[in-house]
Parts: C-alpha cells; sequence; structure tokens
C-alpha cells in the first residue's frame, strides 16, 4: 500500500502501530466483504474495465486521507481504498495469469514482470519521500492521486482480459482450489507483517523522517529488481523446489533480523535490504505456482476471486494479531512476530512434486485434464 508511506503518515498523524495495524485489518475485512458488489460489478462492465474503474477509484483516496486525523474522513479513506482494490486485485491476477507463458516461460516472464515493478518502487520512494520532507502531505498526496489517474491510460491499451466467464456469486467457491487457497491466506498472514507492519517500525527507526524512509526503501527495490530477474529464469530451469526451501529460511531469517533490528537506523536499514533478497525470490516462486493452477484450473477470473477472499482472511488476522503483540508488549518489532509463523505454513502449502503439479491443480479444481480438450 503505497509503499509504506501511507502506514507512516498514519503514524505521523498520532495513530501508533497498533492502532494504525487495526485500521488496515478494518480496510481488508470490508474488501473482503466488498468482494461481491465489486463482482456484480465486473460482471456488468467487464474485466478489463473494472480494472480501469478499480485504479480510477484509488485516485479519489488521498483527499480523504489527508484529513484522516479526523475519524470520519478515515472511514471513507478505508471506504474508497477497499473498493478499488476489490475491483482491482481479483483482475490483476487474472490477467497476469492469463498472459504468461505456460510452461518453461512462466519464470521468466513473472521474473521480468516483478523486476519492472520493483524498480517503479526504487522510483516511488525517493519521490515520495522527497516530497514529504520537502513540500509536505498535501502537494505529495495531489501528484500521487494524478500518478493514479494517469495509470489508467496504459490499462486502455490493454487486449481484452481472456481469463473466463465472471461468476455468479453463488458459483465462486465452485471447484475451489483448497491448496491455492492456503497458500494465499499464508501469504496474507505473512503480508500483515512484512508489508504493512514492517514499514511503520522501519520508519519509526528512521527517526520518523520521509527522507531516510524513502531512501532505504529505494534501496531495497533496487536489490530486489535485480533478484526477482534472476530468480525467474531459475524457475524454469526447473530449481522451483529448491529455491522455495532458500526463499522460507531466508524469510526466517529476515524476519529475527528485523524483529532484531528496529533499535538502529543502520540495522534496520541493513535488515531492510537483506528483506528485499527475500521478497525477490517469494514472489516468482510462489507466483508461479499459484499462476500455474490458476491456468489449469479452465476459470482463471473465479480462481483468484475466491484466492483474493482467503488473503483477506490471513491479513486481516494477521493485522490484529500483530496490534495484539504490539499493544501488550509496548515493543512495536515484536508485531511481526506472528506472522513470522506463516513461513512454516506457506512452505507445506507451496510444496509440490513438479511432476504432479498439473494433475493435483485438475483434480482439486475440478478442471477437465487437458487430454480430454
Amino acid at each position: 500500500m503505497a509503499g509504506g508511506f501511507i502506514g507512516a503518515y498514519l503514524l505521523k498523524l498520532g495513530l501508533g502501530i497498533p492502532l494504525a495495524l487495526t485500521a488496515y485489518a478494518a480496510l481488508l475485512l470490508l474488501r473482503f466483504g466488498m468482494r461481491f458488489l465489486a463482482l456484480e460489478v465486473v460482471r456488468r462492465v467487464r474485466l478489463g474495465n473494472a480494472m480501469k474503474l478499480g485504479a480510477g477509484i484509488a485516485s479519489l483516496q488521498f483527499l480523504p486521507l489527508l484529513l484522516a486525523e479526523d475519524a470520519r474522513w478515515l472511514a471513507v479513506w478505508i471506504l474508497i481504498v477497499s473498493l478499488s482494490e476489490a475491483l482491482y486485485w481479483p483482475v490483476y491476477h487474472a490477467s497476469t495469469a492469463a498472459t504468461v507463458a505456460k510452461g518453461e516461460g512462466i519464470g521468466r516472464q513473472l521474473g521480468e514482470r516483478m523486476m519492472v515493478g520493483a524498480l517503479v518502487a526504487v522510483v516511488g520512494p525517493l519521490l515520495g519521500g522527497l516530497l514529504l520532507s520537502s513540500f509536505g502531505e498535501a502537494v505529495d498526496f495531489a501528484i500521487a492521486a494524478c500518478i493514479c489517474l494517469l495509470s489508467v491510460w496504459p490499462l486502455w491499451r490493454m487486449a481484452p482480459v481472456m481469463a473466463g466467464a465472471v461468476p455468479r456469486a453463488r458459483e465462486t467457491m465452485r471447484g475451489l482450489d483448497l491448496r491455492g487457497m492456503a497458500t494465499f491466506t499464508a501469504d496474507g498472514w505473512i503480508a500483515s507483517g512484512l508489508g504493512l507492519a514492517w514499514p511503520m517500525v522501519l520508519f519509526s527507526s528512521m527517526g520518523g523522517s520521509y527522507g531516510a524512509f524513502g531512501l532505504v526503501n529505494a534501496a531495497a527495490g533496487l536489490v530486489g529488481a535485480a533478484v526477482s530477474f534472476a530468480c525467474g529464469r531459475a524457475i524454469d530451469g526447473g530449481r522451483r523446489q529448491q529455491y522455495l526451501v532458500a526463499v522460507c529460511i531466508m524469510l526466517a531469517f529476515g524476519f529475527a533480523l528485523r524483529i532484531g533490528s528496529a533499535w538502529s537506523p543502520m540495522a534496520a536499514t541493513i535488515a531492510n535490504l537483506t528483506g528485499a533478497i527475500a521478497a525477490g525470490f517469494y514472489g516468482p516462486v510462489i507466483m508461479s505456482t499459484i499462476y500455474e493452477r490458476a491456468k489449469q484450473s479452465g476459470a482463471v477470473y473465479r480462481f483468484h476471486f475466491s484466492l483474493e477472499g482467503g488473503w483477506d482472511f490471513g491479513a486481516v488476522s494477521g493485522c490484529l494479531a500483530a496490534a495484539v503483540m504490539a499493544w501488550a508488549t509496548g515493543e512495536p518489532a515484536l508485531a511481526l512476530l506472528p506472522a513470522s509463523l506463516g513461513v512454516v505454513a506457506i512452505y507445506f502449502c507451496a510444496r509440490t512434486r513438479e511432476q504432479n503439479t498439473a494433475q493435483a491443480a485438475e483434480v482439486v479444481s475440478g478442471a477437465e485434464p487437458a487430454m480430454a480438450a
């Protein structure tokens, strides 16, 4: 969520880490409820237009966020973001799964896509940190809103998304991929620590400086870009399962390093950089598994619509657990401790025997075997 700057801004407003995490949990819980409203919108406007609409609605979040010292405006911000993300993310994942190559090329393509995303995560924090520290929140949020609106333009040039029929609400759980759901739930639980709690802990470690916060995140984005590119090509070489073991070891080490580093800006910076290495491996390894299962399901959008519900459940639970831990101990860094338990879960959920992946996905999802086509 905006490279961690929104969490940092919530801390600047005086919410504190427990309350800010509770606000994130409320947002994600509302997003979970908005999914079925979003589903009806997608049915009427089609997948590509729903993605554009979600990105457009996201640009409206910055005015209420600027006024979020008032709880009513904070609630408006939560409502806007929950609706925009409920529209955007299932279509984003469905379109990615539908367009990546099946088989040997998937790792390279995902690595390249994530590398581009990580490079954006270099420019964004640098620019955001500079604007916030030099000109304040109003200027930064106005520019961010304009960038959000401009991001809709490339989506108009996107080809129609061929991700299967949009299901009715009662059809969304048909052929549910239990392993995929468990993987996304574990991913959401981990993200509550690494994606939401950690940026706020890091911001506090940087002395509440937007400029320093942007700089350390930009450096981490550069590292993540290089790692994602290399990891994607290794996946195509048949080494995904070996990389999964390495990723889980790095995640566990990264959690320990983050929890123990919050006392020092330099230690926190090192922890952030090493965490970026783990994240660069994590994305291609986990998402290549998920996208392969989505393609084999025969109903890509329905597959991801269901899995996003699992992600929300994991992230909401993780945010609440992190908030309780931070409140009970008085140590912000310990908010990451509950999320670290997700490393074990993600390993067992994502672990597969390569030769049986396609068969398992077909059986669980209810899709017809490829030979029957």
